[in-house]
């Protein structure tokens, strides 16, 4: 298969493969097997730069035997421009979704007792909290939030509780 892009559009696939790449492997210590096609396929198309004269962009580092992107690529790419606003919408999603899914639970008296109605039913549980954290996140950020330490039994073990 051959496929003709321009020098803007490869450009622009880099992009696309950085971000393919940050999200498949960056935040892993090992590599996981699930992505090796993916990024040996990552790897040809960086490959393709010293080739296409963006050699600027992407250079091969013999230490880890793999093309990387180089500091002026990531100088001028909008990747982890997008990379940094999709984590901080995650986090943000995440947070709320599961301090509304913990509030409810502590509402209808378990997470048992959640997870046992309907679609319907526990959307009219968790949306009002839901929508209490959006408003307050929107608002203060983190700054209202905060660790309250739990009391332990004998040894140091967390005191568990019903949720």
């Amino acid at each position: 298969m051959n496929i003709e892009i321009t020098m803007k559009e490869y450009r622009d696939l880099l992009d696309i493969l950085h971000i393919a790449d940050v999200i498949m492997s960056g935040h892993r210590r090992e590599e996981d097997l699930r992505s090796v096609r993916h990024r040996a396929l990552i790897q040809k198309l960086y490959a393709l730069a010293g080739e296409e004269g963006t050699e600027r962009l992407i250079s091969y580092n013999e230490s880890s035997h793999a093309y990387e992107p180089t500091a002026d690529y990531e100088e001028s790419s909008v990747a982890h421009v997008l990379i940094d606003e999709f984590g901080d919408h995650l986090f943000w999603d995440e947070l709320i979704s599961r301090l509304s899914v913990r509030d409810a639970g502590r509402n209808v008296g378990g997470r048992d007792r959640l997870n046992a109605m309907s679609d319907s039913e526990r959307q009219a549980v968790e949306n009002p909290i839901r929508q209490r954290y959006i408003e307050e996140f929107s608002k203060n950020g983190i700054s209202n939030i905060a660790i309250i330490e739990r009391f332990t039994l004998g040894g140091g073990v967390p005191a568990k509780t019903s949720d």
